[in-house]
């Protein structure tokens, strides 16, 4: 008995140790890729979320036609381009209008939501045109964990009510949620059990963006509302959007141009899938063309 005490005493000494340096390897992993994002260890009030980040700053604040407000991940964001290569300051710089961006590398609808119904937004937006989220395939994954080696706090939690939007279920998260090893096998397990439940994420996606859309009619009312689709697919990702609202616009970038955007050569890297400069030189001339901006 005292062998089996011994061994089992032994064996979880040595899974502690494991752990501790798999998470002190992740966090040195995430520091290394993510400089520009918070990576300590820390509970955050999703009220403070904005102070995690260095937002974009506001392009052609000068310009006097009505403004343009971008929404979404790294993708809108800019992650790894210089201010001048960014979605924003191109699409700034060639419709003389004032952008607004609030997207949030990492993140997705859920932050998206939380900003609008917290009215965290700039309250010098005044009367913005279009507002434009730019949905990429990983925001999927994201409505289930945080992106792995990345940050890890203000992720609101929501889910689906019986009014067919989502609701708010918590604002914090426990000490486990705040290791990047949770986050490590807890990306593994969704990966492998949502990968293929399509209903499941239609489901989910079509209630976020039209729960997004009700907050931009009461704060924006002469809003129009798009979701750039940044794939290179005409199916949504294979998502059944049929239960979106009338009101809101999806525009497809292979509607926008014949280039293959997974394709190296519109990456910034090839470790790195962010969108290149090349891309966005691309895709908005035919976005403006597009939405006559």
């Amino acid at each position: 008995m005292k062998k089996i005490f011994y061994i089992l005493i032994i064996n979880l000494v040595l899974i502690f140790i494991f752990l501790g340096c798999l998470e002190l390897y992740l966090y040195n992993s995430h520091k290394k890729h993510y400089p520009d994002v918070s990576y300590k260890i820390k509970k955050v009030h999703y009220n403070n979320i904005l102070s995690l980040y260095r937002l974009s700053p506001v392009e052609g604040e000068f310009y006097t036609k009505r403004p343009i407000l971008l929404l979404g991940c790294s993708y809108a964001y800019g992650q790894g381009l210089n201010r001048n290569q960014t979605l924003g300051f191109k699409l700034s710089n060639m419709t003389k209008r004032p952008v607004y961006n609030y997207s949030l590398p990492g993140k997705g609808l859920q932050n998206t939501l939380f900003l609008l119904e917290n009215k965290m937004l700039d309250k010098n937006i005044k009367n913005p045109e279009y507002i434009i989220y730019v949905f990429m395939s990983d925001q999927i994954r994201r409505l289930y964990s945080t992106v792995c080696f990345h940050d890890y706090s203000g992720f609101p939690l929501y889910k689906l009510g019986k009014d067919g939007l989502m609701h708010l279920k918590k604002d914090y998260y426990p000490m486990y949620k705040q290791f990047y090893t949770y986050y490590f096998f807890n990306n593994m397990y969704y990966f492998y059990k949502y990968s293929y439940n399509l209903k499941h994420h239609s489901k989910l996606i079509s209630a976020y963006f039209n729960s997004i859309n009700n907050e931009i009619k009461k704060q924006y009312p002469d809003s129009k509302f798009i979701i750039l689709m940044y794939n290179d697919r005409k199916d949504n990702f294979g998502l059944d959007l049929s239960s979106l609202d009338n009101s809101i616009q999806i525009v497809h970038t292979n509607d926008l141009t014949d280039v293959i955007l997974s394709d190296i050569d519109y990456h910034i890297s090839e470790k790195d899938f962010h969108p290149s400069e090349k891309a966005w030189d691309i895709i908005v001339p035919e976005l403006i063309k597009k939405l006559k901006l």
